[in-house]
């Protein structure tokens, strides 16, 4: 079915190495009902990896183009290489998109890739959305994340999600734009929200 040209968004995932670009696509194709199982990188699985090469290496060496729709908009999303032998599709892609959504560990924080492509975002005066991956990690800390965003990427870094536990204690998330929270088993599509523990 067709779709309006304003109901289009264009979005490039962009971010360090390792720091679960393709995971996340995964995710929001599966929670959009676009795919009906999480792949894993680990299994080789995954929709934008496909390559053997990418199998073999366990990370994505082109840009992967897919999409999913969600509350009437159709959102095309560039999964990128976060390699920087790899960085040529990075940058390809953050000039066709109008916004970025930036992986960052909450392990690691701001490494150089995610440095580079904020930098060339910001030189395309694109659109920004940050998200701090790995939360269930061990050393994660999404407090220590977002102030090494705030001090290296932009003061005007803000949170609008925070974890409910941290490391192999996480058992979701609060939305503080509408002030719920939001849990839910493994592997399971999106569960109703509930109030704030």
């Amino acid at each position: 079915m067709p779709v309006e040209p304003g109901k289009i968004r264009n979005v490039a995932v962009v971010g360090h190495r390792s720091t679960g670009k393709t995971s996340l696509v995964e995710a929001m194709l599966f929670q959009a009902g676009a795919i009906n199982r999480l792949g894993t990188i680990e299994a080789g699985s995954t929709t934008g990896d496909w390559d053997d090469d990418e199998h073999n290496r366990q990370m994505s060496l082109a840009a992967a183009l897919c999409h999913v729709e969600w509350q009437g908009r159709k959102i095309n999303l560039i999964d990128t290489p976060g390699d920087p032998g790899f960085q040529g599709d990075m940058i390809a892609a953050l000039r066709v998109v109008e916004g970025a959504l930036v992986a960052v560990s909450a392990v690691m924080g701001v490494e150089v890739q995610t440095s580079r492509a904020w930098q060339r975002a910001e030189d395309y005066d694109l659109s920004r959305v940050v998200v701090v991956n790995m939360l269930d990690r061990e050393r994660a800390d999404f407090f220590r994340t977002l102030e090494s965003l705030r001090d290296q990427l932009s003061p005007r870094c803000v949170a609008v999600h925070l974890p409910i536990g941290a490391e192999h204690e996480l058992t979701g998330v609060v939305d503080l734009l509408h002030m719920k929270a939001y849990t839910s088993p493994e592997g399971e599509r999106e569960a109703a929200p509930s109030e704030i523990p």
